[in-house]
């Protein structure tokens, strides 16, 4: 039975293409690649067969790497795309994504197999309440469709579904619409509510007075969920939502960044650890809420900065409760603009960086020219990461290996780590 997607495919250049095409390969974002070009076709995969008619691309699904996706919106909703692709097919094209990116800079990068998290791992959703409708965005547009069951949460966080939903769509009913964030934490589930805009009185109809928003009424009959936020006010609460890392509890502030699963946070940690190795000295550069920090101090005394504020605010915090570890100093600054320079960073006897999809390439040049021996780079996006390690290699850094690691499966999202050592 064939798979159907809609799209125009003669794009200029293609018009001579023949209406029969096969698929050759996958696109940075897993979409098949057709044998005498055209647009990239969504569903397909090397060994498919596509023909092409007016803003059509109909598949004919011929490749044994084909497989069954899990979840019956597969198709429908936005995310988690790449669930028809078999399991073999998906680690080589995701791993090859990496290696892609290290190619393009020049570099030959030792790439280590993919560590990969399970498919039902995700501990963070965000649900959109509009219409009668609690779900997702559905594919390639901004429409709403249910979703009452997710084979990607995390099986505490899917459990707690049936609640969040309730939670949205209440919200909904007072605002019109609501947007909810829910975070799977060591104690419980954290809940964000957006706030919608208030319209400004000026703005408000000749005649009517302007809406003003009423604090909203939320209960969490759901013991699993511990907070409820709208904005910066806490609408509920059973206790304070925290995290751990390297054993130590974290408050978890509004929106803060974390791993998108725990599978992949201890896979992380792990390469990160061992890429520093036994440096006495250690830079943690945008440090988060303390991810590696609070691990890397078990063994090493560390600088942990970042330019959040509620971030290193929780981070400090949880600092001043440790027992038993090396010194953790904790200093909010502006990384991307203001770097610590080459005298700055020779202070250290290695560097962990992870930062946003943007890269650190501020960093990685003030870096090249210091003689800082150990460097470990984390990152979300295999370009910037490939950019980064090219200017490090530049100046005399060796990329000892790279640590693929999947969270974001069925996604074309990669995390990864790579370890570098000045010669």
């Amino acid at each position: 039975m064939a798979d159907s997607s809609t799209g125009d495919m003669n794009e200029p250049g293609n018009a001579s293409a023949p209406a029969d095409q096969a698929v050759v390969g996958l696109d940075d974002a897993g979409d098949g690649i057709l044998e005498h070009g055209g647009r990239p076709v969504p569903l397909a995969i090397p060994g498919d067969r596509v023909r092409r008619g007016e803003g059509t691309a109909v598949i004919e699904p011929l490749s044994a790497n084909r497989a069954e996706p899990p979840c019956p919106l597969f198709g429908v909703c936005g995310g988690c795309r790449l669930q028809h692709l078999g399991d073999a097919l998906y680690a080589e094209w995701k791993r090859g994504r990496l290696l892609t990116a290290m190619e393009r800079q020049g570099l030959a990068a030792p790439v280590a197999p993919m560590v990969r998290s399970p498919l039902a791992s995700r501990r963070r959703l965000t649900l959109t309440a509009k219409g009668g409708k609690v779900g997702y965005f559905a594919r390639g547009t901004h429409d709403i469709i249910d979703v009452p069951d997710c084979p990607a949460l995390a099986p505490a966080l899917n459990a707690a579904l049936p609640a969040l939903r309730d939670i949205a769509r209440t919200a909904a009913g007072q605002r019109g619409e609501a947007r909810l964030v829910a975070t799977l934490c060591a104690n419980g589930i954290d809940v964000a509510l957006a706030a919608p805009k208030a319209p400004k009185p000026q703005r408000a109809r000749k005649g009517r007075k302007p809406r003003v928003l009423q604090p909203l009424r939320i209960l969490a009959d759901d013991p699993a969920i511990v907070r409820v936020l709208e904005g910066d006010e806490i609408l509920f609460a059973r206790e304070t939502p925290h995290v751990l890392f390297g054993g130590v509890p974290v408050e978890l502030p509004p929106a803060a960044f974390l791993q998108a699963t725990l599978e992949g946070e201890r896979a992380l940690t792990e390469a990160v650890l061992a890429g520093v190795g036994d440096a006495p000295r250690v830079f943690d550069a945008f440090c988060g809420l303390g991810t590696f920090t609070l691990p890397l101090a078990r063994r090493a005394s560390v600088l942990a900065v970042d330019g959040d504020p509620p971030a290193i605010a929780a981070l400090d915090a949880a600092v001043r409760q440790v027992s038993g570890a090396k010194p953790i100093t904790v200093k909010r600054r502006d990384l991307m603009r203001d770097p610590l320079n080459p005298v700055e960073l020779n202070a250290f006897d290695a560097v962990v960086f992870d930062p946003p999809r943007a890269g650190a390439k501020a960093l990685a040049d003030a870096l090249a020219a210091s003689d800082v021996p150990r460097i470990v780079a984390v990152s979300c996006e295999p370009s910037t990461l490939a950019r980064d390690c090219a200017i490090l290699t530049a100046a005399g850094y060796r990329i000892e290996t790279i640590t693929p690691v999947d969270q974001f499966v069925a996604t074309a999202h990669l995390e990864a780590v790579a370890v570098l050592r000045r010669d």
